[in-house]
């Protein structure tokens, strides 16, 4: 009996899984795998803005200046000019290639339908394992949105395609565009754990810029776990509270216009306070050199590749301190 292992074609009923089948297949739904990028991603995006067609690099404007109106005085000038500076919003292009086996396929739980019934058709096989692929793809980018950090010579990992939100932010502090003396950073001395948390995190949110702490729907990214620190030096602290009726809370004590966004993607030892408007993850998603296809494999005559190509990358609006600030601990 041949092994099924060895086989180009499969045929079972009117089923017919080639490589050239699958690829040719997959075109058909090429268009609606553009969108799983952004379904793998909706843990972090409902909190992001997000910026399509960018490919590489476009700068965003950015004005400021400082004017003021007095008592009148007929010899008046202001010398103050109006500065115009810019964030540079870059994607990184990377791309992913992996095989796939139709004849595991057929064995695998995709194919078990085959022997029930009307066969399985090989467009929804090609899809639910693409699709499945994408996902992974997208979720490993999630994961690393905060502490990715680009390094060119390293083509596999995701952690070394792009620059995460911290490794720009990290990036501004060396600049001196983020500091304590402009106020949109502060430095800790200790880590947030159960019996400091709702301190630190109090005091964090009183020390921002009145600007920024006045406005409405602002997020505090947190690692989930300082998140749970505070829930518990909350109750240590305020347990009788006859308010105090929901262990779980959404809002900073004080700041109800400040939301948690707990995640256990967001790095240790650290908090960022900005509103929804000022932080994007970036795509293209307009190109012919970004997208997915599934084509027969170089290496081998059994086998079709599931090759993805994108471009990505995030970035704030502005590290202004009426828009942003950077809670970390200070390393030795």
């Amino acid at each position: 009996m041949a092994d099924t292992n060895t086989n180009t074609n499969i045929n079972q009923g009117n089923i017919n899984i080639t490589p050239e089948e699958l690829a040719k297949s997959f075109k058909t739904y090429r268009q609606k795998f553009v969108a799983i990028p952004f379904m793998a991603m909706q843990d972090l995006l409902q909190y992001t803005n997000v910026m399509t067609g960018i490919r590489y690099q476009q700068v965003v404007p950015e004005m400021s200046g400082n004017f003021q109106m007095g008592n009148y005085d007929p010899y008046k000038k202001n010398t103050d000019q109006v500065g115009i500076g810019g964030r540079i919003f870059e994607t990184f292009f990377g791309n992913s290639v992996n095989p796939v086996n139709p004849n595991s396929i057929y064995q695998s739980i995709f194919g078990s339908n085959i022997t029930k019934g009307e066969g399985l058709k090989n467009v929804p096989i090609v899809a639910q394992v693409a699709a499945y692929i994408i996902k992974s793809i997208w979720e490993n980018v999630r994961n690393v949105t905060f502490t990715a950090k680009h390094d060119a010579t390293d083509t596999k990992q995701t952690s070394k395609w792009f620059n995460g939100f911290k490794t720009v932010l990290d990036a501004d502090i060396t600049a001196g565009n983020i500091s304590e003396a402009k106020n949109n950073l502060t430095y800790g001395t200790t880590s947030i754990n159960e019996t400091n948390a709702v301190d630190i995190i109090k005091k964090f949110c009183q020390s921002a810029h009145e600007t920024l702490r006045g406005q409405d729907n602002l997020e505090l990214f947190i690692k989930d776990s300082a998140y749970w620190a505070y829930l518990e030096n909350y109750q240590t602290l305020h347990g009788s509270l006859p308010y105090n009726t929901d262990y779980t809370k959404i809002s900073v004590e004080g700041f109800s216009n400040i939301k948690f966004v707990p995640k256990s993607y967001v790095p240790e030892d650290f908090m960022l306070l900005t509103p929804k408007k000022n932080i994007y993850c970036v795509y293209n998603q307009r190109s012919d050199d970004e997208g997915y296809i599934v084509e027969r494999s170089l290496d081998s005559h059994y086998l079709v590749d599931v090759v993805a190509n994108a471009f990505f990358g995030t970035q704030f609006e502005t590290v202004n301190p009426r828009m942003l600030k950077v809670w970390e601990k200070k390393t030795a």
